[in-house]
């Protein structure tokens, strides 16, 4: 029997890669300053999505540096350098950044409570400091205190209407209230103000998938996995997308390379398995119309065949 391009529907409302609501790959970022200023800023990048590290929380006996603490950051002993911060901003408590490290530190080693109350001490300071505005509204969203989330994130957006990261945590809070329309006009400001936000490209066309419009969902995921081929959720979720447009051979590659990304993605097995069953389906190449020359979408495949392949 030739399958129609619905002819696992049922079984995909189980298998999306809830990658919108991930945090992981979603980037911020602040800028240096000396460690003796009162503007000090760390000069690391954040990511979000590593996980909380929890550590054992030494004894700090004697003075620290800001310098300190950030190199424990930066290292990843997130509680070290929540002991850290905690030293320091006793010592410096009118310094907006100490408190907003201490914020950070708390939140990835898993004390949220601290953490909420550390930024909301850097605001106390400086009401217009958007990276606390922002980094308070990612503890919210991991309490699901999403209306909280969204008051951080608007009052952020006034501040900082060009901010990317702004827009793609609306989008993801929106998402996660089931507020569609408004997550998706976030989103594709966040796209508007950098076209190589990866991460707003895969959780927007994850949003599209959820709603039925894979064929909007499509450029939008290949264009996320040509940015970030290291991430096997973009490759999954591309997979969802021509799955469900019925391209059961593009979407086996596209799980093959979520696979070559990442060999124990149990979800992408799954998908692979389950396509590499289906007998028939359209053999056509998948293209993307309008897609930029070069483009894996432009050379008729679905998803990089050499990631795919290795």
């Amino acid at each position: 029997m030739k399958p129609t391009r619905y002819v696992t529907a049922v079984l995909l409302l189980a298998a999306f890669a809830a990658v919108g609501c991930s945090k992981r790959g979603e980037k911020s970022q602040a800028k240096a300053g000396s460690p003796d200023s009162a503007e000090e800023k760390p000069v690391f990048k954040q990511t979000d999505g590593e996980g909380f590290v929890p550590n054992a929380t030494p004894k700090i006996t004697g003075p620290v540096s800001f310098a300190d603490g950030e190199a424990a950051y930066r290292a990843k002993k997130y509680g070290d350098a929540k002991a850290i911060f905690e030293s320091y901003t006793e010592r410096r408590p009118g310094n907006a950044w100490g408190h907003y490290m201490l914020g950070l530190s708390a939140w990835k080693s898993g004390d949220l409570a601290k953490s909420e109350q550390a930024f909301e001490k850097a605001l106390s300071i400086d009401p217009r400091h958007v990276k606390s505005l922002v980094n308070l509204s990612r503890v919210f969203i991991d309490q699901k205190r999403y209306d909280d989330a969204l008051d951080r994130l608007t009052r952020a957006a006034d501040i900082d209407p060009e901010s990317t990261e702004v827009y793609r945590l609306l989008g993801r809070t929106y998402h996660a209230k089931g507020e569609t329309d408004e997550a998706v006009n976030a989103y594709r400001r966040a796209i508007e103000l950098n076209e190589l936000d990866a991460w707003s490209m895969n959780n927007l066309g994850l949003v599209l998938l959820e709603t039925k419009r894979a064929d909007e969902a499509l450029p939008l995921l290949v264009k996320a996995v040509e940015l970030r081929k290291d991430m096997p959720e973009f490759h999954n979720n591309l997979g969802m997308a021509l799955e469900h447009t019925g391209r059961f051979r593009a979407a086996a590659t596209a799980y093959s390379g979520a696979l070559s990304a990442n060999p124990g993605y149990d979800k992408a097995k799954q998908n692979l398995a389950r396509v590499e069953a289906v007998k028939g389906g359209p053999d056509e190449p998948f293209k993307v119309e309008g897609a930029p020359k070069g483009s894996i979408a432009e050379t008729e495949i679905a998803v990089d065949e050499k990631t795919a392949s290795k």
